[in-house]
């Protein structure tokens, strides 16, 4: 077997080991192609004049008109006081109304106001469009198992987390 051939059999066997440096791990691969992921998406919303953070948070109050913000600070994986100081900008945006949740006093219920089923209907289709620029070159069948590999990191992060 030739050097040249052997060498990139080692790489690729490498390459699908475990990792053995902070610039191959989980956290790091992942984390460095969300920013790259944010920043695509923060240029189509560039002008809309709202950030990815923030438009996150508003497609949950346009999914779930009437939710409150630990319902939606779950749904959009962010903490209480991040999902807090997003809806002060979007509600300053004029995008959002705090209206007092009935069933709890010191609790807000979120809504949308009209302008954002129009901000919806044009940045949707940008951010379904980034996915299948991002997913190019990709089968079903990769991404299914992409889905689930991520999926079983989850549960790992959750598993450690309770420990």
């Amino acid at each position: 077997m030739n050097i040249i051939v052997l060498t990139i059999i080692l790489k690729e066997c490498f390459a699908l080991s475990r990792f053995t440096s902070t610039h191959q791990s989980i956290g790091f691969r992942f984390g460095n192609m969300s920013r790259k992921m944010s920043a695509l998406f923060a240029g189509r919303l560039k002008p809309f004049g709202i950030t990815p953070e923030q438009w996150t948070v508003l497609y949950q109050v346009y999914l779930q008109e009437g939710i409150n913000q630990k319902e939606l600070a779950m749904r959009s994986g962010k903490d209480q006081p991040s999902i807090t100081r997003i809806l002060d900008v979007l509600d300053k945006k004029g995008f959002i109304q705090r209206k007092p949740d009935p069933g709890d006093r010191r609790a807000y219920l979120i809504y949308a106001t009209p302008v954002v089923q129009e901000l919806m209907n044009e940045t949707v289709p940008l951010e379904l469009s980034l996915n299948d620029e991002l997913t190019a070159g990709i089968s079903d069948e990769q991404l299914e198992t992409l889905g689930q590999i991520m999926k079983q990191i989850n549960a790992n992060i959750d598993r450690i987390f309770v420990d």
